[in-house]
């Protein structure tokens, strides 16, 4: 795995730190010296980069959820898809994960699990109403800010899927198997 701290992107984006390893990225605490901001850079892994398949979904899925704008969704600032390095640049959230945060607590009042479904939901609602498929919703990838405020992360294994309206005219879809 490389290591891009101390090192700029693009001439913009002044690598700091690590602050998460997955398994197809690397994300990075960045400084943007144009907007003058802290933001977050999801680089992709080397071993992605060769699969050419891979690269273009990438990039497409990218460009997808880069036209979400929702309170409880993370912001995608900025895409690159390089031949030698492909990163998403998005909004730096300081909080903790949602896993982390039950397992300090341990158990959540009905209260507090209704508070937090609520906004991951509406943030869902939104991405499904823009036809974005979010495909791997976990505690892992829902971030808690000290304000109680959840952002929904990690779309870029989100798909693309049909339109609201062709959604909607298959809704048996959407009923249990042997559902009336």
């Amino acid at each position: 795995m490389d290591n891009y701290c101390g090192k700029r992107l693009d001439g913009r984006y002044e690598i700091r730190e690590i602050i998460g390893v997955g398994g197809m990225a690397v994300v990075y605490k960045a400084y943007d010296n144009i907007d003058d901001r802290i933001v977050a850079v999801k680089i992709l892994k080397d071993e992605y980069l060769t699969n050419a398949d891979f690269r273009r979904r990438f990039k497409n899925e990218s460009k997808a959820i880069a036209v979400l704008s929702h309170p409880n969704i993370v912001k995608v600032y900025d895409v690159s898809f390089g031949d030698r390095l492909q990163y998403i640049v998005m909004e730096y959230v300081e909080g903790i994960t949602l896993k982390e945060y039950i397992g300090q607590q341990g158990q959540l009042s009905w209260k507090e699990t209704v508070y937090f479904l609520t906004q991951i939901l509406r943030a869902l609602q939104h991405a499904h109403d823009k036809g974005i498929v979010h495909r791997d919703v976990k505690p892992q990838n829902i971030l808690l800010l000290e304000n109680g405020t959840i952002k929904v992360t990690d779309l870029h294994q989100s798909r693309a899927g049909k339109g609201r309206a062709d959604r909607q005219q298959g809704g048996h879809l959407f009923r249990r198997r042997g559902a009336v």
